[in-house]
């Protein structure tokens, strides 16, 4: 009996540390206006408030969230660059970040989004110039064209700006070539060139110096040399790729000539051709022209001597003709008229005819 009776005393006692437990850790959220007070209040602390505000708005608050109440939460942050260095900016890549490998909460998205919109036009940023396969040749021009070249704050601040504006929606080729060429363009230029095996050798160093190897760095070093290396190897690709591309061409362009040396000849051959016709045709044409003088002048001396036969003819068959006529009208004309001599002589008149 003393057993079971410790038991459930244990039992009650596990079960209120358990609650007084969650209790502790389920604490009340404050309602839009606490929360506003208290981001203001720790904004305008002298400290770095970066890593308090962080949980803050993850954390959010009671209610709904309304533009008002975001916008207060923005214009504080905008406020207190004076104070605190960019901290709008720092605030903004850490949630971009978590939205572009992770979640956000609805008071982190709108917080965000009206940041990365604030953050846009201050740069004249536009994602939408920096789409398709042409996006990362884009980025790269804009960037040597917008990365300002003035005071370290404002590149600091324009350099913040310009991450948070590219891990939007960006492919991922397009985001390693803006931040290559962006952090080419913030790294001092000044003096020598610098020593690339020596700035990769003391990097892997200063992470092996440590009691405890910075794990983190070197993981750092390899990102950005796996990244490099896939690019080579995607552009090594690409290169063989426009090397077939180019001997494919190359083989139509010379069959492409064959073709066109082939058709050349003909066509010489046919100009050749044409030249013989049109010589042909120009005789020809010579020939017709002299035939066709020849039968004018043909024409016109045999209707002269037609006209000319005609005309004796017509006055020979004349002169027959009134002969026999007037015969035949004087054996008609007497007082006794000899009609068997006047139908000799119609006779004779017909047969001048017939002929």
């Amino acid at each position: 009996m003393d057993d079971q009776e410790n038991k459930r005393t244990d039992a009650l006692v596990g079960s209120s540390t358990v609650n007084s437990a969650k209790e502790r850790k389920t604490l009340r959220k404050p309602n839009a206006e606490e929360f506003v007070a208290a981001w203001r209040g720790t904004i305008s602390s002298n400290k770095d408030p970066l890593t308090k505000i962080r949980p803050m708005i993850k954390t959010g608050f009671a209610g709904e969230i309304n533009g008002e109440i975001v916008s207060q939460i923005v214009s504080t942050l905008l406020e207190a660059r004076r104070d605190h260095v960019c901290l709008a900016e720092r605030l903004a890549l850490s949630l971009a970040v978590q939205e572009r490998f992770g979640k956000l909460k609805p008071l982190s998205q709108r917080v965000l989004a009206t940041l990365r919109s604030h953050f846009g036009k201050a740069i004249e940023y536009d994602a939408k110039e920096f789409v398709g396969y042409r996006g990362p040749k884009a980025i790269e021009e804009w960037v040597s064209e917008h990365a300002p070249r003035v005071t370290p704050l404002e590149r600091d601040a324009w350099l913040r700006r310009f991450v948070t504006c590219l891990l939007k929606d960006s492919d991922s080729k397009t985001i390693l070539t803006a931040l290559i060429a962006a952090t080419r363009n913030y790294t001092p230029r000044k003096g020598k060139t610098a020593n690339q095996e020596a700035m990769l050798v003391r990097g892997v160093v200063a992470a092996l110096i440590p009691p405890v190897v910075a794990a983190n760095r070197l993981q750092l070093i390899m990102a950005g040399a796996n990244s490099l290396e896939g690019q080579f190897q995607e552009m090594l690709s690409r290169e063989a790729s426009i090397e077939r591309q180019l001997q494919t061409k190359q083989s139509s362009i010379d069959d492409l000539e064959d073709k066109i040396t082939v058709l050349e000849g003909r066509l010489a051959e046919a100009h050749n051709d044409a030249t013989q016709k049109a010589t042909k045709i120009a005789e020809l044409e010579k020939s017709i022209q002299d035939a066709s003088d020849r039968y004018a002048l043909l024409d016109q001396h045999w209707r002269g001597v037609s006209d000319q036969q005609l005309a004796k003819q017509s006055g020979s068959f004349r002169e027959k003709v009134q002969h026999e006529l007037q015969e035949a009208l004087l054996a008609l004309d007497r007082e006794q008229p000899n009609i068997e001599m006047a139908l000799q002589r119609v006779r004779r008149i017909r047969e001048i005819l017939e002929k």
